[in-house]
């Protein structure tokens, strides 16, 4: 996620401080879409007042000893441009499916199997409360959100939903003991498989 996207979508909105922006993305449970960090948030404010992509739209004295000012920004014309162009370029990004399993899944069968069988059902309850969340949040905001912001918890309801089956069948085949039987490639398997790697090659040149 470009926290510059963020930042600048949100003061296309209106002016806002830092720290409202911060809250903003929580009430509107972006902090559970995105892997947000508020260090990042507050050095990409820095980043974009230094490239005049933001300024100081007003500074709110606060009461009190060494308590900082309260600085508000706006958007300005250039970083009207950035955004834009990050709105596109971010549309123009593709990318596979990155589960932190996937790293895990050929060596797999070298692990322990009870340990491994837990740690599945931990992943699978996590995307179940996942899942649940977004759709209590679609249900309570739905009719608040803009089309965008609700079609994008759907398509992470929908993404959820596939992890699910997928995390399904992983934990039925770590029961059955599938996931962890030996493999070994045989001269004649190992020969096939050349032949296929062979032909797939010359048929995605």
């Amino acid at each position: 996620m470009s926290m510059r996207l963020l930042i600048l979508g949100l003061l296309m909105e209106r002016e806002r401080h830092p720290y409202e922006i911060r809250q903003t993305i929580k009430q509107r449970n972006w902090n559970e879409c995105f892997k947000l960090r508020d260090g990042s948030l507050y050095y990409a404010v820095d980043q974009l007042r230094e490239d005049g992509q933001i300024e100081a739209a007003e500074v709110v004295a606060i009461p009190g000893d060494n308590r900082p000012d309260k600085t508000i920004y706006r958007i300005t014309p250039s970083g009207r441009a950035a955004f834009t162009k990050l709105l596109e370029d971010q549309f123009k990004l593709t990318s596979y499916p990155q589960h932190p399993l996937f790293l895990a899944m050929p060596f797999i069968r070298h692990g322990d199997p009870g340990k491994i069988e837990a740690l599945i059902v931990q992943q699978l309850e996590a995307c179940e409360t996942r899942i649940a969340r977004m759709k209590a949040v679609l249900e309570l905001k739905a009719e608040f959100l803009p089309r965008g912001s609700s079609l994008m918890i759907q398509g992470f309801i929908l993404f959820g939903e596939t992890e699910k089956v997928w995390l399904t069948t992983l934990l039925e085949e770590a029961r059955s003991g599938k996931l962890f039987e030996a493999y070994q490639l045989t001269p004649e398997l190992l020969e096939r498989y050349e032949a296929h790697m062979k032909e797939f090659d010359n048929q995605h040149k």
